[in-house]
């Protein structure tokens, strides 16, 4: 666990510091990793991510090598999370994940609810958010957006792969995921 935890820490030492010198009580990367950590237990509101800091202060102090008794609140984990860079934050626990061997990476799309415009004739249009979940890890590593009207959902999975860049994963995608590529 000690060797995930390092890898974990230096990839998001990656991620850059948005706050400025003078009010930076805690190391961003350190705070970023007890978010993370308390997401993968259940916690993922700001309170809950508070209250699991709280609860686990002096375990994630000695593990983290914090310096300071006190520990972010969940007031300084909702300023961290809504002004981070979240394309760097999630590039940095993709890294992370890429590291912890091969993965499982289902892939599918679901239509979100109330989101259906000219239902009764065949302009008809919804949203669809389109997945990659790891198995091993339970998180969605990658998704995406598109509205059926202008995309559909082949192209929305081929546009995830893209981003995602991975090479070494074993993907289950539906049948409709089937096709051979149309020469332009």
């Amino acid at each position: 666990m000690e060797t995930s935890q390092v890898n974990l820490l230096e990839c998001l030492r990656q991620v850059p510091d948005f706050r400025r010198a003078q009010g930076r009580r805690y190391p961003l990367a350190e705070t970023l990793c007890m978010v993370v950590m308390s997401i993968m237990s259940g916690y993922c509101a700001y309170r809950e991510i508070g209250r699991f800091i709280s609860h686990n202060q002096q375990e994630l102090t000695a593990c983290l090598g914090l310096g300071r008794k006190r520990l972010p609140s969940h007031v300084t984990i909702r300023q961290v999370l809504t002004h981070v860079d979240f394309q760097a934050l999630a590039a940095a626990f993709r890294r992370w994940a890429a590291g912890q061997g091969r993965r499982v990476v289902s892939i599918d799309g679901k239509s979100l609810r109330s989101t259906v415009s000219e239902h009764a004739n065949e302009r008809q249009n919804l949203v669809v958010l389109v997945s990659a979940f790891c198995q091993q890890t339970g998180l969605i590593e990658e998704v995406g957006r598109f509205e059926n009207a202008r995309q559909s959902e082949i192209g929305s999975v081929r546009d995830l792969l893209d981003r995602m860049q991975q090479r070494g994963l074993l993907l289950t995608l539906d049948a409709l995921h089937c096709q051979k590529k149309q020469p332009v």
